[in-house]
């Protein structure tokens, strides 16, 4: 998860988008760094083939809930959305008018709340046929394997690998999207590539940008389509 902190910020942290894309980096990656130091390190030390199905199974619930709307907003009730869904095990066994009942006071998109569930469901079945290691080391390893979970798209695929340790993985969101174009590189991963710093995963490249946009927005970067 990308925990989203209220901030007093002054306009001499804000990265100018005028700048070189390198510079733009430098100054992002100062204000993650003096705001969000504790979290960058967090993410810096997941690693895949470490990660329990508890661990997996609130990241994917993050990723869900996150999809189209904002880490602030999503941050807000997410405490509250993990107690309402439980541990994966006691979810898996739940009927769906159950999981409705408690977690849509909370957040009331029954689809998101479905594909929780499905995961949950999932997750089971996989750890009971072959133990929690072998499944997620044969069915969770890749963005492509994620593609196929519930609620899991192409863009989200990254999203998720990255949170779990696929720390090569980028995200290409609309803010990266952004300035991807804006400073003429093919790609996201192009762009982040390019951007990180000797021995940085692109995945913290990705995170860097993306706390930062997410403070500063990016509506002075816009798309050729007008987005």
């Amino acid at each position: 998860m990308e925990p989203h902190k209220k901030l007093s910020l002054t306009d001499d942290l804000r990265p100018d988008p005028g700048s070189a894309p390198k510079e733009y980096f430098v100054k992002a990656k100062a204000f993650v760094d003096r705001f969000y130091g504790d979290e960058l390190r967090a993410f810096q030390s997941i690693r895949f083939s470490e990660i329990s199905s508890e661990f997996f199974a609130r990241e994917h619930a993050w990723v869900v809930h996150a999809t189209g709307f904002s880490a602030k907003a999503v941050g807000q009730f997410m405490p509250r959305l993990i107690r309402a869904y439980g541990h994966w095990s006691s979810l898996a066994r739940k009927k769906e008018p159950e999981v409705f009942e408690a977690v849509l006071p909370v957040c009331n998109n029954p689809q998101k709340a479905r594909a929780v569930w499905r995961m949950a469901k999932l997750i089971k079945s996989g750890v009971d046929a072959s133990g929690w290691e072998k499944y997620r080391d044969e069915d969770l390893s890749s963005p492509e394997k994620l593609k196929r979970l519930p609620y899991v798209g192409p863009v989200t695929c990254f999203h998720l690998a990255r949170n779990i340790g696929m720390l090569e993985c980028v995200k290409p969101d609309l803010h990266l999207m952004r300035m991807a174009e804006h400073w003429g590189y093919k790609s996201c991963v192009e762009m982040c590539e390019d951007m990180r710093p000797e021995g940085m995963p692109l995945g913290i490249v990705d995170l860097v940008l993306w706390y930062s946009a997410s403070h500063w927005g990016t509506l002075e970067i816009k798309r050729d389509d007008g987005r």
